[in-house]
């Protein structure tokens, strides 16, 4: 009767141990942080769950660092239970983040099944890419457009007396590819140091104060930047679209005199159609490495027609001689010849032989368009 009574014992606890490992699933969650992360910082899941403060990070279990490239939290859970959670150094401030744009992100969110790990690799920390930022920055995320049925990250930076003169009202810089001119966390890992740059010369008095609208690219960037319908589309988006918002929420001088765009390579294209396109809202455009090589819509063919649609306005174009800029170079200077025989244009060109087409280039020759276009 003694083993027997042992042996049901053991079998009992061996079926009820088994039943209750059937029951419970392991999340084991595995975080690479970026380059950029503080060393002394220490990572922290906020989410659903009592282990992650129910969404209070200050009641979260702090993650353990398992060696200076991984940090690693493993639950358990019940089969089938719903997370959700994200990833932070602390507080919802410092959370991670996923792409280039700096969008804060949507929780990670899915039903345990199994027993399952989750790598996760963040780009950058929210803190971090705020900071990274010479000057003030407002984020406008998934701005949206009726015309184009699309939505795009839209940032502005305002200049360094914005807060400190509440009357005063400044220039506008329409800027393409904004993802790239700001933070050095683009994906790219390239930027334009646009902030900096702007900063120097505003603060040197080099050029007036004026304010900088980054546009965001799409997927479409190659269709929207060139002379193409769509093309069309995106500036009449600018035009009617955004500049109204900005106009109405910023302090901006809103004639055509004081109104601007900049870009490079398609960008630069781009930034030429504008004030071709719509004369009477842009007047000065700054065009770097600028894609008439590749237009769709063929400008130069029109602009051997006619410039007087330009009539009084400002006209910045530069081209490299290496990389990409070789092949852009022929077109850039047939532009540049068709331009100054209009006189009522005024006209800088640049060409600089040495240069690459990137963003390390643009940004190195920067404050010379600026200068061009709002100098003192």
């Amino acid at each position: 009767m003694t083993n027997r009574f042992i042996l049901s014992f053991l079998l009992g606890i061996i079926f009820c141990t088994t039943g209750a490992f059937a029951q419970d699933v392991k999340l084991t969650i595995q975080v690479i942080p970026p380059a950029n992360t503080p060393l002394a910082d220490t990572l922290l899941v906020i989410g659903d769950k009592a282990i992650w403060g129910d969404w209070i990070y200050p009641r979260s279990v702090r993650m353990h660092k398992a060696n200076d490239a991984t940090w690693i939290q493993e639950s358990s859970f019940p089969v089938g239970t719903n997370v959700s959670f994200k990833i932070t150094r602390g507080s919802y401030y410092t959370e991670a983040l996923y792409n280039n744009k700096g969008e804060i992100p949507l929780a990670f969110s899915f039903r345990l099944t199994k027993d399952t790990t989750v790598v996760i690799r963040p780009s950058s920390w929210n803190d971090i890419y705020q900071r990274s930022i010479t000057g003030t920055v407002r984020y406008h995320h998934n701005f949206s457009s009726p015309l184009l049925k699309n939505t795009r990250n839209v940032v502005v930076w305002l200049p360094p007396s914005y807060f400190k003169a509440p009357q005063k009202r400044y220039p506008v810089l329409y800027a393409h590819d904004g993802q790239n001119l700001f933070d050095h966390t683009n994906g790219a890992g390239e930027e334009w140091h646009m902030d900096e740059v702007a900063d120097s010369l505003m603060r040197s008095g080099r050029t007036e104060e004026f304010i900088i609208v980054g546009i965001a690219n799409t997927k479409d960037r190659w269709v929207e930047y060139s002379g193409t319908p769509e093309g069309n589309n995106y500036v009449k988006f600018i035009a009617t679209e955004l500049k109204p918002f900005i106009d109405t929420h910023y302090r901006t001088k809103k004639d055509k005199a004081n109104t601007a765009a900049i870009g490079s390579s398609m960008g630069g294209l781009i930034s030429f159609y504008m004030v071709w396109l719509y004369p009477e809202v842009f007047s000065k455009a700054a065009c770097l490495s600028s894609g008439f090589y590749f237009d769709d819509g063929n400008i130069l063919k029109e602009a051997v027609k006619s410039t007087k649609r330009l009539n009084g306005s400002k006209l910045y174009l530069d081209c490299g001689g290496l990389d990409l800029d070789k092949d852009f170079l022929p077109a850039n200077e047939q532009m540049k010849g068709i331009l100054e025989q209009n006189k009522l244009i005024q006209l800088k060109y640049l060409y600089f032989p040495d240069d690459k087409h990137n963003e390390y280039a643009w940004a190195k020759r920067l404050a010379i368009p600026l200068t061009f276009l709002f100098g003192k």
